[in-house]
């Protein structure tokens, strides 16, 4: 390129060649391409190495990141292709026809799974194993940069004639975490942790073994319905397997309750880091996210660990036996309240991490090394600032509620809830009025319609709920604005002003209110509502 493409423009001197795979290890080589910035003399070219299963939502991501162009995976294991390096965060393929010297790197928090052909086939862990490293006796990588010198150790039992090319220089992904810390409310805000709410993020790897192989759907569903809505967000961070083995269309359509409910699903490719950031407590298991939330100093809790998958020698390996287990059977509240309160540790980040902060600078001296290129004189880049997540999220219509009257005012707890249904002796149902449209549809303790409607009142559309819902105690309408009108089946209405709360809360607080036997002409001087953290006050009068 550059003096030798007839077709150029600036002076490129040396072209490296990132060689992606899957999406773990195209996002690890995004990470380590950015180590070039403002060098003009080198240009980075990615190719994909095919015949992962697990290789979909490679070319969209790297189309996110605004690489257009990729270079066909014949043409870039042609000798005389031309590359001067190449990237490989993968060891997997057909690497010895690549021509270029080989720079190897792990993909997630260093080297410890067990899979090779197939989950748990290999001895040593995957990126350690002679199979993977050698080609009828010749040693692929030219260079390995480990996250910890404990690999280099393990590669030496392993593979001594590697190991003399190994260099430690840290952790790309995990140095993007911490130089994104001052932006941890930011992130927290894009996943609806505001107003006191505590962030429970919970992630799974892929295989049979992760915490969505045993457990499934149950535990978020479980999270979902004992954790408060208006004190805790839960997100969940399924590994790219996991989407990309089936597709992101149908594992939101498996996650549609979950997802109706009030769970945040982070995205495939990006988000991840940021939520770890932004997390209170993980819920998690044996893949490389759960260690960097410890290693961030998250509280993590083991809802499973896939030990067989897991070299025994490992320090992963060593991380699922030294952290808590989750009962998802027991009171999860209490569980991560627990966690919460013993606390986090920065020490889990030994394990698996030296140099934190310092990959940059100890990576970009092993390219251009190996470029045999001097390197830029300013310092190295620092790590780009993690992108604010986007998760699907949507807001609950369906909610159970538990409502205390006391001489103090109401306090409402809402929890969101999969099934309709779930009014009992301790909670009641509340119910938007966009839920209500089936013909099947059950009565709710009460009904809530947040929108204004041009063909039919909200007193008539009260009217109407009430005659069609017998089991139906109450029914409130906006009136636009921060005022709504409230009837209860007996007769009794009242307007209220909706003053820092929602029309569901209010609803709740007036219904319990009258079902504890108070006066709604009380209401007018006021009551105190507490919800979550927050507390407001809910005046009523009588309807214009």
């Amino acid at each position: 390129m550059g003096a030798q493409d007839p077709w150029g423009t600036l002076p490129v001197e040396r072209t490296v060649l990132a060689v992606a795979r899957t999406v773990p290890c195209t996002a690890r080589l995004l990470d380590v391409a950015e180590l070039f910035r403002g060098d003009e003399r080198v240009a980075v070219d990615f190719t994909v190495n095919a015949g992962s299963r697990f290789g979909a939502g490679i070319a969209g991501m790297l189309r996110d990141a605004g690489v257009e162009r990729l270079v066909p995976w014949e043409h870039a294991a042609a000798s005389g292709s031309g590359f001067d390096l190449a990237l490989v965060a993968n060891p997997k393929g057909e690497l010895h026809r690549l021509g270029a010297p080989m720079l190897f790197m792990p993909h997630g928090a260093g080297h410890n799974r067990l899979v090779g052909t197939l989950p748990g086939s290999l001895s040593v862990a995957s990126g350690l194993a002679r199979s993977q490293l050698e080609h009828r006796g010749r040693t692929l990588p030219a260079r390995l940069a480990l996250s910890h010198t404990e690999q280099v150790a393990r590669l030496r039992a392993s593979y001594p004639e590697a190991a003399e090319r190994a260099v430690v220089v840290g952790d790309p992904s995990y140095d993007r975490m911490l130089a994104s810390a001052e932006r941890r409310e930011h992130y927290r805000r894009a996943l609806g942790a505001t107003q006191g709410r505590r962030l429970v993020v919970v992630t799974s790897t892929w295989h049979h073994d992760s915490l969505l192989g045993r457990h499934g759907r149950r535990l978020l569903g479980a999270l979902l319905a004992q954790l408060p809505h208006d004190e805790y967000r839960v997100a969940l961070i399924a590994h790219p397997n996991v989407w990309y083995r089936y597709s992101p269309a149908q594992l939101r359509r498996w996650l549609a309750p979950e997802l109706a409910a009030g769970l945040r699903l982070v995205p495939p490719l990006e988000g991840w880091r940021a939520t770890l950031v932004a997390a209170d407590v993980v819920v998690g298991d044996h893949g490389s996210v759960s260690y960097y939330a410890a290693a961030l100093g998250r509280p993590v809790l083991l809802a499973t660990f896939g030990d067989a998958l897991i070299a025994p020698d490992s320090p992963l390996a060593e991380f699922g036996r030294a952290t808590p287990r989750l009962d998802p059977g027991g009171d999860l509240r209490a569980q991560l309240a627990a966690a919460e309160r013993d606390g986090g540790s920065l020490a889990a980040a030994d394990l698996l991490i030296q140099h934190p902060g310092g990959s940059g600078g100890r990576m970009r001296r092993l390219m251009y090394g190996m470029l045999r290129l001097s390197p830029p004189r300013t310092a190295a880049p620092e790590p780009p600032p993690l992108p604010v997540p986007a998760p699907h999220a949507e807001e609950p219509e369906r909610f159970a509620v538990e409502a205390d009257v006391t001489a103090d005012g109401v306090r409402v707890r809402r929890f969101a809830t999969l099934d309709p249904g779930v009014g009992d002796a301790e909670r009641f149902e509340v119910v938007a009025a966009e839920l209500l449209h089936s013909a099947t549809a059950a009565s709710p303790d009460i009904a809530v319609r947040s929108h204004t409607s041009e063909t039919e009142s909200p007193a008539a559309w009260i009217v109407r709920t009430l005659r069609r819902f017998p089991g139906c105690g109450l029914a409130a309408a906006s009136l636009g604005g921060p005022r709504a009108l409230l009837r209860l089946r007996d007769g009794r209405a009242v307007e209220v002003e909706l003053s820092g709360t929602d029309l569901f809360v209010a609803a709740a607080a007036v219904y319990a209110w009258a079902v504890d036997g108070r006066p709604l002409r009380a209401l007018a001087a006021g009551v105190p509502v507490r919800v979550g953290t927050r507390e407001t006050v809910i005046r009523g009068t009588p309807p214009r």
